[in-house]
């Protein structure tokens, strides 16, 4: 059933872990911008306990919400997927349950679309290192992810996702051009997702400054509270490797071998021309330790010896002059 349309749908996937849901319910309830529709999809998780979230927060929700839930585990992907089809809406925005927003995310992404032709907007985000102790949410430290981005784009996003989904509005028309998720990836989902809008004809737009969004972060933690980018990592890995190997095999039936075969060999011979120079230089470095330390011991063995050689220029004297030596 599709719901009422409104300007944005929060797309909310979770599964076992009410207490980072309970805070991200309070997150959306707390947009500064009110016109938006909330679809928290439990992918087969406690249906009680979600249930219970929800109607905690009845009053503040006020009717914008949906519930899904799912008997049997649909993945990220799918449960995005899910979210994304139950509502008609221009703006979609994918909220985790273990993210937050500043509580003018809202306000001020879907302000940047209503006033350009971007497809997408992100913005500055700050991941948030965390703990849980019980049932408290301990922060431990922040830092701006990742420092040196200020754009939304495929030149960026060619190295690894730097554009989180926390991070992002988009237009829900993009779907009909580019279509959803894929289902099939168990990780790094939304980066091909991105991939794939950023080989459009669309701009994509960034909201630079203070941080918006905020990726919690949680090294660690087992189970249900984990960090899928952590405990996952080295199915994020293979997901990352599959993505590239489809998109270099599409490459190259197009364009050939020749250029990928001539621009691989190259960077590797750069490469190991650098190591070389660095092992040269080390080597030099070695050497160069080596003889400061051999000087250095010179040095020393000479002062010791001018000492020594001026005491035992005055014990002569005195030897030679007992008078003078008893005087004194």
């Amino acid at each position: 059933m599709v719901q009422q349309a409104r300007s944005v749908a929060v797309i909310m996937r979770t599964r076992d872990r009410p207490l980072l849901l309970d805070r991200a319910v309070a997150d959306v309830c707390a947009q500064t911008c009110a016109d938006w529709h909330l679809v928290v999809v439990n992918d087969a998780g406690a249906a009680t306990d979600v249930d219970e979230v929800v109607r905690r927060h009845e009053s503040a929700l006020a009717g914008r919400v949906t519930v899904i839930h799912n008997e049997r585990s649909r993945g990220m992907e799918g449960a995005a997927n899910q979210g994304i089809k139950a509502t008609d809406s221009a703006y979609v925005a994918i909220h985790d349950d273990d993210d937050t927003w500043h509580p003018a995310f809202l306000e001020r992404t879907a302000a940047h679309l209503d006033a350009t032709a971007d497809a997408a907007v992100a913005v500055r985000t700050e991941i948030i290192w965390e703990h849980v102790e019980g049932q408290q949410v301990i922060e431990d430290a922040r830092e701006i992810f990742p420092p040196d981005v200020h754009s939304f784009s495929l030149f960026e996003m060619l190295r690894y996702n730097r554009t989180v989904p926390i991070s992002v509005l988009y237009r829900r028309a993009v779907h009909d051009e580019i279509g959803f998720l894929r289902e099939d990836l168990t990780a790094v989902g939304d980066w091909e997702f991105y991939l794939r809008l950023a080989l459009t004809t669309h701009s994509l737009g960034f909201i630079d400054g203070e941080p918006l969004a905020f990726w919690h972060q949680r090294r660690g933690a087992q189970g249900a509270l984990a960090n899928s980018v952590i405990e996952h990592d080295a199915g994020h890995r293979e997901m990352d490797l599959l993505v590239r190997e489809e998109a270099l095999r599409a490459y190259a039936r197009q364009n050939g071998l020749g250029g990928l075969l001539y621009v691989t060999k190259y960077l590797q011979r750069e490469i190991d021309e650098l190591h070389a120079h660095i092992r040269s230089s080390e080597a030099r470095q070695e050497e160069l330790i080596r003889r400061l330390e051999a000087a250095s011991l010179v040095s020393l063995a000479r002062r010791r010896y001018r000492r020594l050689k001026a005491r035992l220029r005055r014990v002569r004297r005195a030897e030679s002059d007992p008078a003078r030596s008893s005087a004194a």
